[in-house]
Order: structure tokens, then C-alpha cells, then sequence
């Protein structure tokens, strides 16, 4: 992975249950472009955060291993935008397992209000598959 978009593990509860923090500082590359003079947040970001948290939920059973791919979305629902120098908490929840994929419920807030709530599915990579970077598994 190329770079962690979690600060903090506040609840972990292995294989089914995560909550993390992370912190957006003002200088955050992605805020650069995003939008010029008006920078918030991409929900891409969001949905990535989301899945590095259920990777790390996962690897917590599974003897460390944390190559699981992102193989589908849904639902995916943003309330509003999040800027600089917020925290975002990450919430993902395992629902189900289905043609070998994991489904988990993801919801983000920042304090208590939800900024963002999706499903989506991640199985395990197999050696020799590639990731979205070109390196291989």
C-alpha cells in the first residue's frame, strides 16, 4: 500500500468490526486539486479509507495477510463534503460472505455527523495478480 489513510485503531473487534481515525491536515496532497479554492475531500479517499480499515479488520484473523482486493461497491451514499482539518472515523462492519468475497457495511462521520455510508466486497488477491499499481501480488 502505498500510503496508510489511517491515524488511529479505536475499536477492533478481529475479522468483524473496525473503527479508525483520520486526521485531515491542511497540507494533504489530495486537497491540492480538489477543488482549487474550495478543497474538500474526495469520496474516492473516503471509499480507499474505508477499505484499508476492513483490511486491516481482516488481517487480524487471517495471520496477517492484507492482500484483499476491492471487487465491488454499493450503495454508496455521501451527505456531505469533508475539508481540512477535520477527523473522519471510519466504521466498517463485516455483513456477509458471498462467491468468495467478503461484503462490509462502511460509514464514515466526522463527530457525529455522517458524511457517508456504503457496501462493498473484497476477496483475497491470488500470487501473480496484479494491483491497480502494477506491482505484482
Amino acid at each position: 500500500m502505498a500510503f496508510a489513510f489511517i491515524d488511529r485503531v479505536l475499536e477492533c473487534e478481529a475479522g468483524e468490526r473496525l473503527v479508525a481515525l483520520k486526521a485531515l491536515a491542511f497540507n494533504e496532497e489530495y486537497f491540492r486539486d480538489h477543488f482549487p479554492g474550495m478543497p474538500v475531500l474526495p469520496g474516492a479517499m473516503i471509499l480507499e479509507g474505508l477499505v484499508q480499515v476492513a483490511r486491516q479488520c481482516l488481517a487480524a484473523t487471517s495471520g496477517g495477510h492484507d492482500l484483499w482486493a476491492l471487487v465491488e461497491v454499493a450503495q454508496m451514499r455521501f451527505n456531505r463534503f469533508v475539508v481540512p482539518g477535520e477527523v473522519v472515523r471510519l466504521e466498517v462492519e463485516r455483513d456477509k460472505e458471498e462467491g468468495g468475497a467478503i461484503w462490509f457495511r462502511g460509514r464514515a462521520y466526522t463527530g457525529d455527523e455522517s458524511v457517508g455510508r456504503l457496501r462493498f466486497a473484497v476477496r483475497p488477491r491470488t500470487s501473480g495478480e496484479v494491483d491497480a499499481g502494477g506491482a505484482p501480488a
